[in-house]
């Protein structure tokens, strides 16, 4: 498992370069900084982020 985390890191870096966007580049940065660890039992869980969603698109 640990190497496929390596992987997506890697992948995600290498899309995250090519970005010129100041403004998408924040957003990400945003989602980044507001994720939280999850236990593997917390994983599965659904959670409807609309709502969050809608106001973090509401104050760009």
């Amino acid at each position: 498992m640990l190497a496929e985390i390596d992987t997506i890191k890697e992948e995600i870096y290498d899309i995250v370069a090519e970005i010129d966007d100041e403004n998408v580049l924040q957003a990400i940065k945003t989602i980044i900084t507001n994720i939280h660890s999850k236990t593997i039992d917390q994983v599965t869980d659904k959670r409807d982020l609309t709502g969050y969603i809608k106001e973090w698109v509401k104050n760009m």
